[in-house]
């Protein structure tokens, strides 16, 4: 981590763009990651970047407001250059423009045609609208215009219809309003010049990824790691901030309300967006490329590239022999928010404590991201009595605690392809995961010839803390196949995830891209 962090952030930010057009080889499209936010996906940009010194790297990261301390969590490489920040919330309305009234009707007719078309996953009036949120002078759109005046007003109407709808006009007026204030932010804010495009998700990095594409004709590129549509659904399911008739959720909601409906829908635009631009779609194992398919994405454009991990660098710190009289380390690699649900690992391990005299658990992560969570998961386990087994860490160099492991546990409720499970297994420690993602993959095999290497885990069933702890107790109980798993995991990550493999099979995308004709690189 940089020590002086205000300057590292001016000196990564105020960097002179060169003049030249396609300054950068790649601009990688960011949203609440890297360099600011550790781990997942974040590693894996920095990793990749770091990798591939001889390819130029810009980058936008959005974030939610400025108001907020932000950190640069890693050195970054010498070819990641001049970074650019959107800070999603943080609005200027403006003034109102002197518009011809004659061109401005007709551009509100646009965007209303525009919005109709969306709820039958029709974008081809994208490039239509961008001009009116880029081009200067009178027939350009400023925040105000969309957000006051008769004009707006009459959209917002159209949008509701009164006439049919029984829900709180209230709401829907401040739900259409937190809904369309980032994407104005996002239409009108500068893009870095590159010849490639690469975002790492939809959403409101894959809305820049598309506005750079119809606005610069390069490729756009696409990697999930999870799917975020699914995860969004997840989070607005959960979320207090939306208004839901009936009381307070305590659970994943099946039948989401209105507002919800409406959140989910806009989430599911951006991804179709996305999909429809994009030039190549990766992601890491096929669940999720289903998934993509399902959304909307092209099955010809969609293609499976999995996680890998540089081996060698955890190898270098040996594991640790455990002795007879020492207790046994169960360790849970994180971000303590809900998604990763805490709770169940933390209700998981008072069970363990009660079958296993002599163990001791590691939470290993960031616990700044949610504070009410983070105090929530303390409270749990004051409840539970567990603060003396129970040890919050903090960020840490996990490279160094892997080796006090004798088990990883992971108990999200939604992953793609966890890098810890990967991490933990270069040095043989064996995990416990839920049943997300491609975890099942990562513990049990993906092919034959990786299905015949054996187990190197066991899979739990989703937010259930007793199926946790039994795996748990099953493996802390069993030397022999604790020590079967450790080897079948060591084999797993060193024929099929080496970090090598996926960083020239990202060069090789890089340079078709970069190299290929007008023709290909276009608009699609």
């Amino acid at each position: 981590m940089c020590e002086s962090i205000e300057e590292d952030i001016i000196e990564l930010v105020d960097q002179e763009t060169p003049d030249e057009l396609d300054a950068y080889d790649v601009c990688l499209l960011l949203e609440g990651t890297y360099p600011f936010v550790a781990g997942g996906v974040s590693s894996w940009v920095h990793n990749l970047v770091k990798s591939l010194p001889e390819i130029s790297f810009t980058g936008v990261c959005i974030l939610p407001t400025e108001k907020e301390k932000w950190e640069i969590k890693y050195d970054v490489p010498d070819n990641f250059h001049n970074l650019k920040i959107i800070y999603l919330h943080d609005y200027d309305i403006g003034d109102r423009t002197k518009h011809r009234k004659k061109n401005h009707r007709k551009n509100i007719k646009t965007i209303k045609r525009y919005h109709q078309k969306l709820f039958n996953g029709d974008f081809s009036d994208f490039e239509q609208i961008l001009p009116m949120f880029q081009k200067e002078g009178r027939s350009k759109f400023t925040t105000h215009d969309l957000v006051y005046g008769r004009e707006a007003w009459d959209l917002l109407l159209d949008f509701y219809k009164p006439e049919v709808n029984s829900e709180s006009f209230i709401d829907y007026f401040w739900t259409f309003r937190f809904i369309h204030l980032p994407l104005i932010k996002l239409l009108t804010a500068p893009i870095p010049t590159a010849k490639v495009y690469h975002t790492v998700s939809t959403g409101y990095a894959g809305l820049l990824g598309a506005t750079a594409k119809c606005s610069f004709h390069k490729p756009l590129l696409l990697t999930e790691h999870g799917i975020y549509t699914k995860e969004r659904k997840i989070e607005i399911s959960q979320a207090e901030w939306i208004y839901v008739a009936g009381g307070e959720r305590i659970r994943v909601a099946t039948n989401l309300g209105f507002f919800q409906n409406l959140w989910v829908s806009f989430f599911e635009s951006l991804g179709r967006l996305t999909y429809q631009k994009a030039n190549e779609i990766y992601t890491l194992y096929e669940g999720n490329r289903q998934l993509e398919i399902e959304y909307g994405a092209d099955p010809n454009k969609t293609f499976i590239i999995p996680n890998a991990i540089n081996i060698e660098r955890f190898q270098e710190f040996p594991r640790n022999e455990r002795l007879a009289d020492e207790p046994f380390v169960v360790g849970f690699v994180g971000r303590v928010v809900p998604i990763k649900d805490v709770k169940t690992f933390i209700r998981a391990c008072k069970v363990v404590s009660l079958h296993v005299s002599n163990v001791k658990f590691y939470i290993m992560g960031p616990r700044d991201e949610d504070p009410q969570y983070d105090r929530e998961c303390v409270e749990l386990m004051t409840m539970l009595g567990l603060d003396d087994h129970i040890i919050f860490t903090g960020r840490v160099n996990v490279q160094e605690y892997y080796p006090k492991l004798d088990l990883l546990v992971l108990t999200s409720i939604s992953e793609a392809q966890p890098l810890v499970i990967l991490e933990a297994a270069c040095i043989g420690v064996p995990s416990v995961s839920s049943e997300v993602g491609s975890c099942a993959e990562l513990l049990n095999g993906r092919t034959e010839e990786d299905i015949a290497l054996g187990p190197s885990g066991i899979i739990t069933r989703v937010a259930d803390p007793d199926d946790t702890a039994q795996a748990i107790i099953k493996l802390l109980k069993n030397d022999d196949l604790r020590r079967q798993m450790s080897e079948s995991a060591i084999k797993r990550v060193e024929k099929f995830y080496q970090e090598k493999d996926l960083n020239d099979r990202y060069r090789s995308i890089y340079i078709k891209y970069m190299t290929a004709p007008t023709e290909i690189t276009g608009v699609a």
